[in-house]
C-alpha cells in the first residue's frame, strides 16, 4: 500500500514537472495562465443564462473577443433571439460582467463598450490590490460557472426590484430615450445639424419623467452662460442664430409640459425636447452634433439644485456609502444618475441606474434608445481611485415621510473553517425625517448555516442614531463551498422600507481552480487529471 502511495507521487511530480515546462513555454509566447478562452467562456455564459431561468428562450448564436492591442480582455456573446452576455477573460474576475435579454449589443463603438474596456482594463491592472475574500469569492464563482452541477456554490434566494416582467425594460424607468430627434429638436445647430442631445441631459430627462414633473422650473437672464466648445456663443442670447428656444419660450414650453405631467397626457415630440434641453441648459452643456456633454459630474448635480432638487447627494467612489446607498435607491424605485469616466479621465459618460438584484448587478439604462440596457455588475470590490465611477447622485425626488431604515457595514468572509463560528458587526440607521423613530427587525437571512443576530430587532430609534449588530454564523460543515446570499433588515411600521446587505463566505480557502490552458493540456495525462480534479 505504502509502495503504490510512493509511486502515485513519484508519477504525480514527474508529470508536473513536464506540465509546468509546457506552461513556461506557453508564457514565454505572452498567453496567460489565468487566460479564459473563449470556449470556456461561453460556459460561463450558458450557465448564467441557466441559473437565470433562460435557457430554454435564449441561446448563443455568435461570439467575438475584444481586445486592447494584444490584451484580450473580455468574450461577448450574442444571444437570439435577443440580448447578449458578457464574459471576462481572466480567472481572476468575475465570470459574467454584464448580461441583457431585452437589449442587443450593437457592433462597433458605443457606450457600453467604452465603460467595459475602461472598467475591465482597470480590474485587470489592479489584481493585486484586490482583498482576500473577493480573490476567493471569484475562485469559487469561477468553480461554480464552469462545473454547476459540482454543487460547490449553495443555493441562495433571489431577489431584483423591479420584480421581472413588472416593467417593460426590466428597470423601473420604462423610457428609451436617445440622443436625436425628437429628444433633441431644440438644441442649437452645429453647421445646419441638430446637435445630439447630450448624455447628462438625456440621463437627467428620463429620470425627471420617471417623475413626471418639471419640479416647477423657469429660465431668466441669470441661466445665461457662455458656450465654448467649437462654436462661441452665449445661451439663451444667440437662440436665433443657433435655432434653439429662448429661455421665455422654452417657460412656456414647459408649462405646458407640467400641465400634460398634472393631467396624465400622453407626452409629445416637443415635451421630450422640452425637458432634454431644460436639463441641458440647467447643466450648462455644450452642443456639437457629434458629441455633446458636460465637463464633470458635478454640473449634472449643480443642474438638480437648479430644478430645486435639494434632496439629493452626490457620492463619489471614495465614500463607503455609495453602494449601500445606491442599493437603497433601487429598492425604493429611485433611478439614480450614474457618472464614469475612463482611466485618463479624458471621457466619460453619463448613464440611469435604475434596478439592482441580489447576485449584485445593477440595471443600466444608457440613453441611447435601448438598444445596449442591461445588468452590469459594477466594481464595487475594487479599492478607491481603481474604478470607472467618477460619482452617483442619489435620493433624486427622494420623499422623506417619518423614518428611513439603512445599514452600514458587510458579511463577507473568506478563508473560514468549515463548521466554525465566525463573527461579524453592522449597524442599523434611522436615516428619516428629524424626530422620527425607528422599529425595526431582521427580517430575512441565508438558510445556509446557523445565524444569530444580537440584537435582532430595536424600537424607538431616533433619527440619525444608530443600534450596533452583532452577528455570528455557525459555518455548515461543508468543505470547498461558496455561500451566497443576504440579510433583510426592515422597518416595522412600514414594510415597504428595507435595506439589503449582500453576504459571500468561502470555506476554506479554495481549492484552486485549475487555468483553462492546463485543463486542455491535462487532457493528455487522464490520471493525473482525475487527481487533479478531487483538490
Amino acid at each position: 500500500m505504502v509502495m503504490k502511495k510512493i509511486k502515485i507521487i513519484v508519477f504525480v511530480v514527474v508529470t508536473l514537472f513536464f506540465v509546468t515546462t509546457i506552461l513556461t513555454s506557453i508564457n514565454g509566447t505572452g498567453i496567460d495562465a489565468n487566460y479564459v478562452d473563449i470556449e470556456t467562456a461561453a460556459k460561463a455564459a450558458e450557465t448564467k443564462i441557466a441559473e437565470l431561468g433562460k435557457s430554454d428562450d435564449f441561446s448563443i448564436y455568435k461570439e467575438t473577443t475584444v481586445c486592447e492591442g494584444e490584451k484580450v480582455l473580455f468574450h461577448m456573446f450574442y444571444l437570439q433571439p435577443e440580448g447578449y452576455v458578457v464574459t471576462s477573460a481572466d480567472l481572476a474576475l468575475p465570470p459574467v460582467i454584464a448580461y441583457s435579454f431585452q437589449s442587443n449589443f450593437s457592433e462597433g463603438q458605443n457606450v457600453l463598450m467604452d465603460i467595459l474596456k475602461a472598467d475591465i482594463s482597470l480590474r485587470l491592472k489592479n489584481i493585486d490590490n484586490l482583498p482576500d475574500h473577493v480573490i476567493e469569492d471569484r475562485k469559487q464563482m469561477w468553480k461554480s460557472v464552469l462545473n454547476p452541477k459540482n454543487e460547490n456554490a449553495a443555493s441562495i434566494n433571489f431577489e431584483q426590484w423591479p420584480s421581472e416582467g413588472t416593467t417593460s425594460t426590466g428597470g423601473w424607468l420604462e423610457t428609451t430615450w436617445n440622443q436625436d430627434s425628437p429628444y433633441n429638436n431644440f438644441c442649437p445647430l452645429d453647421n445646419g445639424k441638430r446637435s445630439v442631445a447630450g448624455c447628462p441631459a438625456v440621463a437627467m430627462a428620463q429620470i425627471l419623467n420617471y417623475h413626471k414633473t418639471t419640479n416647477g422650473i423657469s429660465f431668466n437672464d441669470s441661466d445665461d452662460y457662455y458656450h465654448n466648445y467649437i462654436h462661441q456663443y452665449v445661451i439663451d442670447d444667440d437662440h436665433e442664430k443657433y435655432d434653439f428656444p429662448s429661455f421665455p419660450e422654452l417657460n412656456r414650453y414647459l408649462a405646458t409640459l407640467s400641465s400634460h405631467y398634472e393631467n396624465n397626457t400622453l407626452l409629445t415630440d416637443n415635451d421630450m425636447a422640452t425637458i432634454v434641453f431644460a436639463c441641458g441648459v440647467a447643466a450648462k452643456q455644450v452642443y456639437s452634433s457629434e458629441v455633446s456633454g458636460t465637463f464633470g459630474v458635478n454640473q449634472a448635480y449643480q443642474a438638480y439644485l437648479r430644478f430645486g432638487i435639494d434632496s439629493i447627494e452626490l457620492l463619489n467612489e471614495s465614500n463607503p456609502d455609495l453602494y449601500g446607498r445606491l442599493r437603497m435607491n433601487m429598492v425604493d424605485a429611485l433611478p439614480a444618475h450614474l457618472a464614469v469616466v475612463t482611466p485618463d479621465w479624458n471621457s466619460g459618460h453619463n448613464v440611469v441606474v435604475d434596478g439592482y438584484n441580489t447576485d449584485g448587478y445593477y440595471h443600466l439604462n444608457f440613453g441611447w434608445g435601448g438598444s445596449l440596457d442591461g445588468w452590469y455588475l459594477l466594481p464595487d470590490d475594487m479599492p478607491y481611485g481603481l474604478t470607472v465611477i467618477e460619482g452617483v447622485i442619489v435620493d433624486i425626488l427622494k420623499e422623506n415621510s417619518g423614518s428611513d431604515i439603512y445599514c452600514g457595514g458587510n458579511l463577507h468572509w473568506a478563508d473560514v473553517e468549515a463548521g466554525s463560528t465566525i463573527y461579524a458587526n453592522f449597524t442599523v440607521e434611522n436615516a428619516g425625517e428629524p424626530n422620527s423613530t425607528l422599529d425595526w427587525e431582521i427580517a430575512e437571512y441565508p438558510e445556509w448555516g446557523t445565524w444569530t443576530f444580537m440584537p435582532s430587532h430595536g424600537s424607538n430609534l431616533s433619527s440619525g442614531d444608530k443600534d450596533y449588530v452583532t452577528v455570528s454564523v455557525l459555518v455548515p460543515d461543508k468543505k470547498i463551498r461558496n455561500f451566497r446570499g443576504y440579510v433583510k433588515v426592515v422597518n416595522k411600521g412600514n414594510s415597504d422600507d428595507f435595506f439589503i446587505l449582500p453576504v459571500s463566505l468561502a470555506t476554506p480557502k479554495a481549492a484552486p481552480v485549475i487555468p483553462p490552458i492546463l485543463q486542455k493540456i491535462m487532457q493528455f495525462f487522464p490520471v493525473l487529471w482525475k487527481i487533479m480534479q478531487t483538490l
